[in-house]
Order: structure tokens, then sequence, then C-alpha cells
């Protein structure tokens, strides 16, 4: 995903893979207070994840232009079924 840098508000938080390197660099003033937590994906593939991002978007945008549209039954029943078949119980 490349070098980011991130400053937040008190409260904030960032999700980001556990595969990605991270570095915390120290406060200069006040306190920190962390914590940390692990969660997967129903679906453990990236690439489809991926897939099923880009298909959500498509049928998003779709939605947007035209609520009416036959082929969102179609494309929304695609998206739901890739999603059941890629899940892990």
């Amino acid at each position: 995903y490349g070098a980011h840098s991130v400053k937040l508000s008190a409260g904030d938080l960032v999700v980001y893979p556990a595969s990605s390197l991270h570095r915390v660099t120290p406060i200069t003033r006040g306190t920190r207070v962390s914590s940390f937590f692990w969660i997967q994906s129903l679906v453990r593939g990236d690439a489809q994840r991926t897939l099923l991002f880009d298909l959500d978007m498509a049928i998003v945008r779709l939605t947007r232009k035209d609520p009416q549209a036959q082929e969102l039954v179609s494309l929304t029943g695609i998206y739901h079924n890739l999603l059941r078949m890629w899940s892990e119980p």
C-alpha cells in the first residue's frame, strides 16, 4: 500500500491489514492510550474481497443513476451468491 503518515484526533482509530508493516512514533505531549484487536473477513481472499467491493460499488452507482433498473436485481443476486460461495464458516 505504500508509505502513509497518519495523525488522528483523540478517539479516532486506524484499521489496516495485519500484513502491513507499521510504526508508532513517540508522543510529544499528553498521554497515549491504545487498544488493539484482530478481525477476520468472512471472505478470506484479498482478490475476492476486491471483486466484491468493485461489484458493490457498481451496484451503488447504478442505483443512484437508475434505482428502477432491472439489472440491479441480477447484479445484487450475483453479489450475494458470490459472498455466500466465498464466505468461510
